[in-house]
């Protein structure tokens, strides 16, 4: 088992959560909730702590993709004793970490946020969301914190379609700009846990204006759906220390690119558009 598998338990809970059977969900509840406690459990202790059978907890770890109990429980021990004693300052990155231990590590949390977002992205969801954002006349962009400077990335990006984008670091003027649109307009809200306060105002509002609404979440987060539009999801591990939402940017930007390449592709003359924008800003040097 490499280091990546050994320090993934977590992450592969997180993302498969909704998609695992009641009996899956109880077991997966168990780790997460007492991770120290199962990994001394043996796996007749677990069941019967879950309500299941022996084979179901087998079953259980070979569909998190680990040949069986024991190997769960192996990888589970290494990312606990890996937190004890030392301080971490970003996922499973401690201080005492040489260079290259760091940038492997690092290496491997971005690659595993986006195989994991990839691998998670409904095709009919994206179209559907790359629908929405083709026929919009206006498009008003949420975020906040770390969700902003995708927001603001996204902004940057459609407005090279022609697109009239509204985004401000200033939510309250974000907020203002939402009484104006109908449902011929679009807004996006980004934020990785679903509960940032801007953002869900701006869902409810946009809701009863009845203005389309495409919404990049979490995996796992709340609402599941969205009501008058569309829900993205994206995956990070970051449920330990999530020091500057690095795996979570990474998530976030893989979906945002998605829907630029592929709103690209409704364009014509879209090469037409991104070399007259990039000769602009070159006439300033």
């Amino acid at each position: 088992m490499t280091n990546a598998e050994a320090l993934n338990v977590m992450t592969r809970l997180n993302a498969r959560n909704e998609g695992f059977s009641p009996s899956e969900r109880r077991i997966a509840a168990e780790i997460m909730a007492s991770p120290s406690q199962v990994a001394l459990y043996s796996s007749q202790v677990l069941a019967q702590k879950c309500n299941v059978s022996q084979s179901t907890i087998v079953k259980f770890c070979q569909t998190l993709g680990y040949k069986g109990y024991p190997a769960l429980k192996l990888a589970l021990s290494a990312e606990l004793a890996h937190g004890e004693g030392r301080q971490q300052v970003h996922r499973n990155i401690s201080s005492d970490d040489p260079m290259g231990a760091v940038a492997q590590k690092l290496y491997e949390s971005k690659v595993a946020a986006l195989s994991e977002t990839m691998r998670l992205s409904n095709s009919d969801d994206i179209a559907g969301a790359v629908d929405l954002l083709f026929k919009a006349q206006r498009i008003i962009i949420f975020g906040v914190g770390g969700s902003s400077l995708v927001a603001q990335d996204l902004s940057g990006k459609l407005t090279k379609f022609g697109k009239a984008v509204l985004f401000s670091g200033d939510s309250h003027i974000q907020l203002a700009n939402l009484a104006s649109l109908t449902s011929d307009d679009l807004v996006i809200a980004i934020s990785y846990s679903g509960r940032a306060k801007e953002v869900t105002v701006a869902i409810e509002h946009a809701t009863k204006l009845d203005v389309p609404i495409i919404a990049l979440f979490g995996y796992g987060s709340k609402p599941t759906t969205i009501e008058n539009g569309i829900k993205l999801t994206c995956v990070a591990d970051e449920n330990l220390v999530r020091s500057a939402s690095i795996a979570t940017r990474t998530a976030q930007l893989a979906v945002t690119d998605l829907l630029f390449v592929a709103l690209s592709q409704r364009f014509e003359n879209v090469g037409e558009r991104i070399s007259a924008s990039q000769k602009i800003v070159k006439d300033l040097f």
